[in-house]
């Protein structure tokens, strides 16, 4: 029970840095001297910056000697941005380590706890794995199938609408609830929305109404097939947020120049069974986790994007805020658009795992069944 509970403290450290470590993981530590009083605690704060074991480890100093090391993450066992955490460990004296799961990174996957054991380490493995996968589920979704965790939010009416006819989609939602759609916002590494959301919206897609001090702007990727979004756009404003993305058709030519901080991809191929044919999503998922170090994506729009990625079972999580608002409109734009006919025996499951009243509004959290059986083996 005493592994467990310094497991735990580990986790919350690993929490605070949320969507400012990718392409590395979420880590945490805490170090206890050899009569298992605490001596101190750290964790990876932004990637390129000292990992969790060594931020304890330099506060712990001399005391850590003999002592025993708790941390959610197998240490890493090679030189990246960073020196190998194993080594430190191993240099500070410590007699024994906790850890809760390996790391699935090719080049970690057991060398770490080989390497401190073969310095004649005790390792005690599995401390609160189901926990420590869950917490760090984009970087072990990312090592492991090459993909980000793919977040859908989706804020709609009573009756599933997104916008009305004209696409007017502003307020659906209350206060509230948009302030936790920026909280979402905050722990994204990338946030995508479709061209036409782009258009009807323009959004910056930037974090607001958060202390400063712990904010920062995601990635802004857009699915944009003909390269039809306007110069002016706020998506490609310096000042208004984070770099951005454009993923186009090998067709689609730019007549724009829009600065170093907006980098248009190509996408080689079409995928048979989108909506919109010009869409190869997983190719772009994968692009984003191996060329732009994304692990996570919180995907805000529109109907069109939201059903191609449901269509091609590429969304792990909803966040589904109803609004109770009804506008009785056949034509108003849908949440989830598709084309296909799908009986309803087929129709895709998810499994509710929460729900919650934030302010006016009715939250619903749902996951793929199948991302979490993938995830936790």
């Amino acid at each position: 029970m005493h592994d467990e509970a310094i497991m735990r403290r580990c986790l919350e450290l690993a929490r605070l840095a949320e969507g400012r470590t990718s392409p590395n993981p979420i880590v945490g530590c805490v170090v206890v001297d050899k009569d298992n009083n605490f001596i101190a605690e750290g964790f990876h704060r932004k990637h390129g910056e000292v990992h969790a074991e060594v931020e304890a480890l330099d506060k712990a100093g001399e005391k850590a000697r003999g002592g025993t090391l708790f941390v959610n993450l197998e240490p890493c066992s090679h030189f990246g941005k960073q020196p190998p955490c194993a080594d430190k460990i191993i240099a500070s004296g410590i007699a024994k380590v906790v850890a809760a799961i390996g790391d699935p990174n090719p080049k970690v996957a057991g060398k770490g706890f080989k390497k401190l054991e073969d310095a004649g380490i005790k390792v005690v493995r599995d401390v609160l794995s189901l926990e420590a996968k869950l917490f760090n589920k984009p970087f072990l979704k990312a090592k492991t199938q090459g993909l980000p965790w793919v977040v859908l939010k989706i804020a709609a009416t009573l009756d599933g609408h997104i916008a009305d006819r004209d696409g007017k989609s502003k307020w659906i939602t209350g206060d509230q609830a948009r302030l936790l759609v920026m909280n979402l916002r905050n722990k994204a590494d990338a946030v995508i929305i479709g061209a036409g959301t782009a258009r009807a919206d323009n959004p910056k897609l930037s974090v607001r109404g958060l202390p400063a001090n712990d904010s920062r702007d995601p990635v802004r990727v857009v699915i944009d097939p003909k390269l039809s979004i306007q110069k002016e756009a706020n998506l490609f404003d310096k000042e208004t947020g984070g770099r951005t993305i454009v993923y186009c058709s090998n067709d689609a030519t730019c007549n724009h120049t829009l600065g170093d901080h907006v980098k248009i991809k190509k996408t080689p191929g079409k995928s048979k069974n989108a909506i919109d044919p010009e869409l190869d999503l997983a190719w772009i998922l994968k692009d984003l986790v191996e060329e732009e170090g994304i692990n996570n994506v919180l995907c805000e729009g529109g109907g069109i994007l939201a059903g191609n990625l449901l269509q091609e079972n590429l969304v792990d999580d909803i966040y589904w805020f109803v609004a109770p608002k009804i506008l009785g409109d056949s034509k108003a734009k849908l949440a989830v658009e598709g084309q296909n006919a799908i009986p309803l025996g087929k129709a895709k499951a998810f499994e509710l795992n929460a729900s919650q009243i934030i302010g006016m509004d009715l939250l619903l959290l749902l996951h793929n069944p199948e991302s979490m059986a993938k995830l936790l083996g």
